[in-house]
């Protein structure tokens, strides 16, 4: 929240493919703004939507719309941080645009087991007072995870682990059949318990500082 001197904001056409000229408001409340930073051919890049309010003649009118650039007057935002993702962006064919890319690999043939597709649902209690005594790193595990495991993951659920390299990068397949890149070596991983379906190793991310 906060305010702008000005800002510029646009709006991407579907049918044009192509993101239309530019609005500029000056001095504005900024009422919210909301966005990610991910990477781009290397490099980081923003993706920012604000709403915005301002005074024409005598009525307060709101705007919004994908955010270009602005001089801030004074802002307070807050950034969460997540170190298990690997968010990368690149050129969508279909929609034109730059969306997050997953990792490639075709969807497998079959159903995940019975047992996943349950517990993916949620996050239940179950599962947290599993974890709450389970507070070993993957360095003192006798067992580690391999390609084939599952990872009950806190936000994903259950996914099945389709690959992992040397330096801690894990593709794991979601339970609605997407692909998503983690960075394993950013956390905790828990003892595993074996269901019909496997090994399936508890993880969650490391607790900063």
């Amino acid at each position: 929240m906060g305010a702008f001197e000005w800002i510029e904001l646009t709006e991407y056409s579907q049918v044009y493919r192509r993101y239309e000229k530019a609005h500029r408001f000056e001095r504005c409340e900024l009422l919210s703004m909301q966005g990610n930073l991910s990477e781009r051919d290397g490099e980081p890049f923003w993706h920012l939507h604000a709403t915005l309010s301002l005074r024409e003649g005598d009525r307060d009118v709101t705007y919004g719309g994908h955010v270009v650039d602005g001089l801030v007057f004074a802002l307070e935002f807050r950034i969460d941080r997540f170190d298990d993702i690997a968010l990368t962006r690149a050129h969508d064919e279909a929609t034109g645009l730059q969306l997050w890319v997953s990792p490639e690999g075709s969807v497998g043939e079959g159903d995940m087991p019975s047992a996943v597709e349950t517990s993916a649902a949620g996050v239940t209690w179950a599962m947290a007072a599993e974890l709450s005594v389970r507070d070993r790193a993957v360095d003192d595990l006798a067992e580690k995870p391999e390609r084939g495991d599952w990872l009950e993951h806190p936000t994903f659920g259950l996914c099945k682990i389709e690959s992992l390299s040397g330096d801690g990068v894990c593709i794991i397949k979601l339970p609605d059949a997407r692909r998503k890149k983690i960075k394993i070596d950013a956390m905790q991983v828990h003892p595993p318990r074996t269901e019909s379906a496997g090994r399936v190793f508890p993880v969650r991310p490391k607790p900063k500082g």
